[in-house]
């Protein structure tokens, strides 16, 4: 299979996609780089995207396998703010280097309808900022209330195209159940961002080939391709940390099947180094996320005050 011809094609197939992953000479890896941020210079250009993030709920009513907000954990830290709280944090964070804000939690139906409602209206009306709700699966008539309210995005990753492993890690729910709720969102007028987690405890090449042909399918505006990073309090805390050259391989590749859709990086030091991150957006990503947040002496999550001493501001030097 010729390398150049595959990178030049519109749309890869599962053989294509097993090549570009199975590439281990480091000429060919410098193609497929080259490739990768060449596509992202050209449809993006060089600017990069901020995206803050207010997690402000670790609570969750699920029990997926991977996860430290497994409801059946014993969590050191469990927290919820509220409104007035996350508003607080919001106007303290807010500047006009961000142009979207996540609020995110797990899943946690204490938040119910008219609370996120009321959020997205108090921060549409007050700031120029995107809103992204990362909430996880919730009924079909909240994501519409919250559109109406006037929500831009929303998160939901279908973290494996394994029917198998993503009941098996969710404890018997469907994935077709998780692609039914994001192509909803896609259909009433939400941008998405999906992806999958790389490195998932017994994901094959071929999951991976079959993440990436769905993601090709969904045809998200954002993409989210997280590594899987042990967590304390779960059953597989003891697995290996995914080989940082399987996510550059993944972003690049992302890239190249979808040429326009924002790339996003998590600026957390569990995920990647500084320099890992600056090699990421060295072959594809445009986008980083920063996380706002400490815990106080009271287990809530807090804004720092001053930015400027915040670990979670480091990313800043990425720009």
């Amino acid at each position: 299979m010729n390398l150049q011809e595959v990178l030049n094609k519109e749309e890869l197939n599962s053989d294509e996609l097993r090549f570009l992953l199975n590439l281990s000479d480091p000429k060919d890896l410098d193609l497929l780089f080259h490739k990768s941020l060449g596509i992202k210079n050209l449809y993006l250009g060089r600017y990069k995207n901020k995206i803050a993030s207010v997690q402000f709920s670790n609570y969750c009513e699920n029990n997926c396998l991977y996860c430290n907000f497994i409801e059946e954990s014993i969590f050191p830290h469990r927290y919820r703010l509220s409104p007035e709280e996350i508003l607080e944090i919001i106007a303290n964070m807010v500047n006009e280097n961000i142009t979207n804000l996540i609020l995110q939690s797990g899943a946690d139906s204490y938040y119910d309808t008219d609370m996120i409602s009321y959020l997205i209206y108090r921060i549409k009306k007050d700031y120029n900022v995107e809103v992204t709700l990362d909430l996880v699966e919730r009924r079909f008539d909240e994501y519409r209330a919250w559109k109406f309210a006037g929500a831009d995005n929303y998160l939901l990753k279908f973290n494996t195209a394994n029917e198998k492993n993503y009941s098996f890690f969710t404890q018997n729910n469907k994935l077709s159940e998780r692609i039914n709720h994001i192509k909803y969102l896609k259909r009433i007028g939400y941008k998405i961002c999906t992806g999958n987690i790389i490195g998932l405890p017994y994901q094959t090449n071929s999951d991976i080939i079959n993440d990436l042909i769905l993601l090709q399918t969904l045809k998200p505006e954002m993409i989210l391709n997280s590594p899987f990073i042990p967590k304390e309090f779960t059953k597989f805390k003891n697995w290996a940390k995914v080989n940082f050259s399987l996510v550059k391989k993944i972003t690049a590749i992302s890239r190249i099947l979808l040429k326009k859709s924002d790339i996003l990086i998590s600026n957390s030091s569990d995920m990647f180094t500084m320099e890992e991150k600056k090699e990421l957006f060295n072959l594809g990503a445009n986008t980083l996320i920063l996380e706002y947040y400490k815990l106080n002496h009271k287990n809530k999550l807090r804004f720092p005050v001053n930015r400027k001493k915040s670990s979670a501001y480091s990313g800043s030097k990425l720009f």
